[in-house]
């Protein structure tokens, strides 16, 4: 597609869905396994960072890559700071699921930000692919059975 604002408007909801992704994959995590004030206090900020994140890609779709890149993997780990009440409630196999998912999400990003890398983007999203399986499987095996 060429350079215009339909392309832009396409980069804007790719890069948009990122954040929603996100926050998309924390909110089981958050009201099904931790729950409560943490629970909900979490889901308010993850959502709110990606509401954020959308709003700032309207602005700078084209701008900032490394900047947008660090916000994606920080909303990723952000999780780390309810680790003991995630860890009592989710059982390790399903820890191992959600921590090689956020892992493999984090090493897809070195090839997200690597321009000249033949193929980056391809590559990233095959490991975006791999994250999101293992997420996927850590919340039907481990989390809906909580709920």
């Amino acid at each position: 597609m060429r350079d215009g604002k339909a392309k832009d408007f396409f980069e804007f909801m790719d890069h948009s869905s990122i954040y929603l992704f996100i926050a998309g994959t924390y909110t089981p995590f958050l009201l099904v396994a931790i729950r409560g004030p943490l629970g909900w206090s979490l889901f308010g900020i993850v959502w709110g960072i990606a509401l954020f994140g959308c709003i700032f890609k309207a602005f700078f779709v084209k701008k900032f890559l490394f900047l947008s890149t660090i916000f994606y993997v920080a909303m990723g780990w952000l999780i780390v700071i309810a680790w003991k009440p995630l860890t009592a409630v989710v059982a390790a196999q399903g820890m191992n699921l959600l921590v090689l998912g956020g892992v493999l999400y984090t090493l897809g990003t070195i090839f997200y930000v690597w321009r000249g890398f033949p193929y980056h983007h391809a590559i990233w999203h095959l490991f975006v692919l791999a994250g999101s399986i293992l997420h996927f499987f850590a919340i039907l095996i481990y989390l809906l059975p909580i709920g």
